[in-house]
């Protein structure tokens, strides 16, 4: 039985081609028929490819364009850091540029220094320059700023110097009220204002003056701003006035000053 199964898988394909030569049209019309059953087959087949291209081809596309995205997130950040230390650059210049037009009528020499780091307790007032002895800086040397007087330095090492602001309650500066001409010693207490002590009774004070140094001593050069007054009363032991003075400088901004090498006077 399945020697003749063979003969049928031979002798059927025989039989096909013998009746195909012989007969034409019914072999036209097997082809036709064959066409148009296999067409949908082919059709389908064609969809299918066409599809697969296609989708190769946005998968391409889709790789290409998020490795793209990427590329572009990572020129943006790039660029955004750029930008960022661009402004900060220009900042930094306005900042030198006012520095160097307050330094020139001081009618001294000074020396520009940057704050690098503070003092950690509360209680001290006290920043770190990034120059010293090195850089000629000495202990005593008023610390300024275009808007006014900063503090002294307090003390130094060959690359570094410690200055104590105004703020700490260690500092003391001969001061002088601009309109009134009261003298005074200004004194930090420890917070955002100084207390300026001493002041005579009668002395006609009045709260919006000026407080400048007043130059007495050898520290600190005549006529550098302070602050301005912005409360009056009576000291604790009956014999003085006792100001309230907000400062000129904003303490928590510090970032270039300049350190006086010599007085005016001098």
């Amino acid at each position: 039985m399945r020697r003749w199964r063979s003969y049928y898988f031979f002798g059927v394909p025989v039989v096909v081609l013998i009746v195909s030569f012989q007969y034409p049209r019914v072999n036209e019309s097997v082809h036709s028929v064959f066409s148009t059953l296999a067409r949908p087959a082919v059709v389908l087949g064609s969809s299918v490819r066409d599809g697969l291209y296609a989708i190769r081809y946005q998968s391409g596309n889709f790789l290409d364009a998020v490795g793209k995205q990427r590329e572009y997130l990572a020129r943006i950040q790039e660029l955004e850091g750029q930008l960022v230390r661009f402004r900060e650059m220009d900042r930094e210049n306005q900042r030198l540029k006012k520095l160097l037009n307050f330094s020139l009528p001081l009618a001294t020499r000074t020396i520009g220094v940057r704050v690098i780091g503070e003092d950690v307790t509360p209680w001290k007032k006290i920043v770190l320059l990034d120059k010293g002895s090195r850089n000629d800086l000495k202990k005593d040397m008023a610390v300024v700023v275009p808007e006014g007087l900063v503090g002294r330095i307090l003390e130094v090492e060959p690359y570094t110097a410690h200055t104590i602001l105004l703020l700490d309650p260690d500092s003391r500066v001969s001061a002088l009220t601009a309109t009134s001409r009261a003298q005074g010693i200004v004194a930090g207490i420890g917070t955002d204002k100084l207390q300026m002590k001493y002041l005579a009774l009668d002395a006609e004070i009045e709260v919006g003056e000026d407080v400048t140094t007043s130059g007495i001593g050898s520290v600190f050069p005549k006529g550098l701003q302070i602050g301005k007054i912005e409360a009056i009363e009576r000291d604790s032991d009956g014999l003085h006035l006792l100001a309230l003075v907000k400062p000129a400088v904003s303490f928590s901004k510090l970032e270039e000053v300049l350190c006086i090498v010599s007085s005016p006077q001098k």
